[in-house]
């Protein structure tokens, strides 16, 4: 018993040891600097801050001897906050001293101490470079504007398909603070197809030096870019309207990106050069399924039986995962058995836009009916993709699929010998000889005997059709033009009345109506045309020229107020009914 009883007071020590340390640890002791690079006489901030999620007794911190900045404030700022997430409270004491660099060179800031609950506790040595403007390079401070704006691109060579990021991105001087931005009109991208991705949060500004020039950068917009085919391209110049002010509403030197109030608010234009990029020609490789696929991705597929009767429909489901070209990826054209009917197949996209890349999942549905008894094998598929980083294909292996066909269980005829029992017939037979004199009864003979043959022929067309549909994809998309551009102004009309979408989405779903239509009909590339290549396709016909302008007119709008949606109700409806309009007149144009 007294050895149990040392035991159990070891355990107890141990554990109040264990509790008294990590409440000890509660806390995080940190030091900041507002920027790492200054010019000789420039000030910046120095942050030293304690976060807990309880209270503490902290001291004065206690500042080293520092080398090539001197110390302007022996009394330091101090701030607290508090922070509740999830039921969880955390308190945050800041110290901020404010220094001034006066040798030019490479600095280390050594370790703060900060005694806290009796205890000293040392942050980590920070690194500041000082720099002289008379001996600094770079561009003099007049050849830059004050304020103005670059389109960046994540990669200047991509391969046709390649996902890149084109970030609109603004510069501003110190004393310069934007208050607002808004895109002037619409971007045009000939050659890509694009994606405008979603910003996470608000635009955050950073501290550059462009020569020997400090500026503020912010990133405003981001775009996801796809060269749809090879050679010289070219990104036209972005405009940009902003709000301005000329001083900034507080004492921190970095200013405010946005929000406030100013007498001296004032609204400036400003725009990109243009932007040159050359997209490399992607070829496939010798073996495999292509796709066309680019990035990086996942890919399955699946039927949802493995057992069905004769003329039952079976669905093979190919999904496809992951980042990159997910818009222009191609059907999977598998290699299906004889005696299998093929149903027109489905497609479903859903997209990630959210961050800095285009994410999500490509679904492309078929359908198809096994019209004999039997097994039937979908062969074992490769298929490439291409990795922009790594610049080289992988396989993905989609396996081999055994699906059992068995006999139609409502079938009426049987092979097991049911002819071995018939069985002659015997007795009186009486012949009448028909009344030919009836005009009634010769037409529903006719019709009777010409029926089946009129509905062999209608079947026979509608075979071929449906076969025609499947195997010529160009064929397919003028076919369903009409229907496609149809379904999306009913689409734009529904979401208008219900008040559920803005002019963005409205004008968005009448210019996809109407160059989905032009594009279909015409047999020209699905993505990545511009409105004044389709509609140079568009009037080399003889009939085009009565609509052109008025078609013209209205896919500018419809670009313009994607980008700048300021439009009224009305004017969406008087928009929308011209849009029907002008497809029924396409519709008699490109029969």
């Amino acid at each position: 018993m007294k050895e149990i009883g040392k035991i159990s007071t070891a355990l107890l020590i141990l554990l109040s040891s264990t509790t008294i340390g990590a409440l000890a640890q509660d806390f995080t002791l940190s030091a900041r600097l507002s920027e790492n690079r200054v010019f000789i006489g420039e000030q910046f901030t120095l942050t030293v801050e304690l976060e807990g999620n309880s209270l503490h007794s902290a001291e004065l911190p206690v500042l080293p001897d520092l080398n090539g900045v001197r110390l302007l404030t022996s009394y330091p700022s101090r701030g607290q906050r508090i922070s509740i997430v999830n039921g969880r409270t955390t308190r945050t004491t800041s110290w901020s001293y404010t220094l001034m660099g006066s040798s030019d060179g490479n600095w280390t800031i050594p370790p703060i101490d900060v005694e806290i609950d009796g205890e000293v506790r040392s942050t980590r040595p920070l690194q500041v470079e000082v720099l002289d403007r008379r001996s600094s390079s770079g561009e003099p401070a007049g050849d830059r504007p004050d304020i103005f704006a670059e389109i960046e691109i994540s990669d200047p060579e991509p391969v046709v398909g390649q996902q890149m990021v084109a970030s609109l991105v603004i510069y501003f001087r110190d004393g310069v603070e934007v208050t607002s931005y808004q895109p002037a009109s619409g971007w045009r991208t000939d050659g890509f197809w694009r994606e405008e991705l979603q910003n996470i949060e608000q635009p955050r500004t950073e501290s550059v030096f462009l020569g020997n020039v400090r500026y503020r950068k912010a990133t405003l917009l981001r775009y996801a870019l796809f060269p749809s085919r090879a050679g010289e391209l070219s990104l036209t110049p972005f405009s940009l309207n902003l709000g301005i002010r000329s001083q900034p509403r507080s004492n921190d030197p970095f200013g405010s990106m946005f929000g406030g109030f100013g007498t001296n608010t004032r609204r400036v234009t400003v725009e990109t050069e243009p932007k040159a990029i050359t997209a490399k020609s992607l070829d496939e490789p010798g073996e495999g399924l292509p796709i066309g696929a680019v990035g990086q991705f996942d890919i399955t597929r699946e039927i949802n039986t493995g057992t069905v009767s004769a003329g039952e429909p079976v669905e093979l489901v190919t999904r496809i995962r992951g980042e990159g070209n997910l818009p222009l990826v191609r059907r999977p054209e598998y290699d299906f058995p004889t005696g299998v009917e093929l149903y027109p197949p489905q497609e479903e996209t859903d997209l990630n836009r959210r961050g800095t890349a285009i994410s999500g999942t490509r679904t492309f549905r078929q359908t198809f009916v096994a019209l004999d008894p039997g097994r039937i094998t979908l062969q074992e598929e490769q298929v490439p993709v291409f990795h922009p980083v790594s610049e080289t294909f992988t396989w993905h292996t989609l396996p081999a699929i055994e699906l059992e066909v068995r006999g139609d269980p409502r079938g009426v005829l049987s092979s097991s010998g049911a002819a071995s029992n018939l069985q002659p017939m015997t007795g009186l037979a009486l012949w009448q000889k028909p009344d030919s004199g009836s005009p009634i009864r010769t037409f529903f003979l006719w019709t009777g005997s010409l029926l089946p043959l009129f509905l062999l022929l209608i079947g026979y067309r509608q075979k071929r059709l449906q076969e025609r549909l499947l195997s010529d994809t160009g064929f397919s998309r003028s076919y369903h033009a009409f229907q496609r551009a149809r379904q999306r102004l009913d689409l734009a009309e529904t979401e208008m009345a219900d008040g559920s979408a803005g002019p963005k989405r409205i004008y968005s779903l009448i210019h996809q109506a109407l160059t989905g239509f032009l594009t279909d009909r015409m047999g020209l590339p699905e993505a990545g045309l511009s409105n004044s290549e389709i509609l140079h396709h568009f009037k080399e016909l003889p009939q085009a020229a009565p609509i052109q302008a008025s078609l013209k007119k209205l896919l500018e709008r419809c670009e313009t107020i994607q980008y700048a949606p300021v439009a009224t109700l009305a004017d969406m409806k008087e928009d929308l009914a011209s849009a029907e309009e002008t497809l029924k007149k396409l519709g008699a144009i490109l029969k």
